[in-house]
């Protein structure tokens, strides 16, 4: 029987891809009015490149420094200064300004998906509910509070906070151990399978996969269980037809 039903928070419960495309916009723009040499489009160009290079480097930076919410902010500014300096602009001024606009920007954007709220709301009363998240515990803490999540949660871990990477079996068993319940009696519902399914796994928890996007897992990774949205999670965590 579950007792704790564990939630990832970025493109699980939230879009995150969404918000970061509309802030990424909204940055480069930002930055064409301070520099007019720049042009957007190139400026967002040479930073998508560096964008999956830049997410890991920073996973690395939290995993190795727990307890500080600055290094993703430092990892953005970073980030945002190379592409500056590939489009000719080498001012750190204006890439730590871009950097906090598109932080600001993607708050402003994040939003739930559709079925989020119906599903935790629906989970509230009969088991522990809970989040297991990546980045830095300000971050994190801030998202949660804009989306207005936090009085539905019973259990908050974050990476950075806990002492364990997001891909280490050891921060679930973290999060276990602040609900009170056993690997057994608990999942956790994710869409990545290297940092929610694998390590969950791992930790003995049911892995519930969320596959929005029509992806396919390996047997390494194989979930047990795959849904396409958050609508028959409830369900199929309580046990009902």
């Amino acid at each position: 029987m579950i007792k704790a039903a564990f939630f990832d928070l970025g493109d699980t419960l939230c879009d995150y891809q969404a918000a970061a495309q509309v802030a990424i916009g909204s940055a480069c723009e930002y930055a064409v009015t301070h520099a007019p040499a720049l042009t957007a489009g190139g400026l967002r160009e040479a930073y998508l490149r560096d964008v999956r290079h830049a997410e890991e480097e920073a996973r690395r930076w939290v995993a190795s420094r727990f307890g500080s919410s600055s290094g993703v902010d430092d990892q953005s500014y970073r980030l945002w200064q190379r592409a500056l300096e590939k489009c000719g602009v080498a001012n750190p001024i204006l890439a730590h300004a871009v950097a906090l606009h598109y932080q600001l920007a993607r708050m402003r954007a994040l939003r739930l998906f559709p079925d989020a709220l119906p599903a935790l709301q629906a989970l509230q009363g009969r088991v522990r509910v809970g989040v297991i998240a990546e980045g830095s515990p300000g971050i994190v803490n801030e998202e949660l509070g804009l989306l207005e999540l936090r009085g539905l949660l019973t259990t908050v871990v974050v990476e950075g906070e806990a002492g364990f990477a997001k891909r280490d079996a050891q921060l679930f068993l973290h999060a276990l151990r602040e609900a009170a319940c056993q690997p057994a009696q608990a999942a956790h519902v994710g869409d990545s399978l290297q940092y929610d399914v694998a390590p969950a796994r791992q930790a003995g928890l049911m892995t519930v996969w969320v596959n929005r996007s029509g992806g396919v897992a390996d047997g390494a990774d194989a979930p047990d269980r795959t849904v396409s949205s958050l609508q028959p999670v409830p369900d199929l965590l309580l046990g009902r037809p």
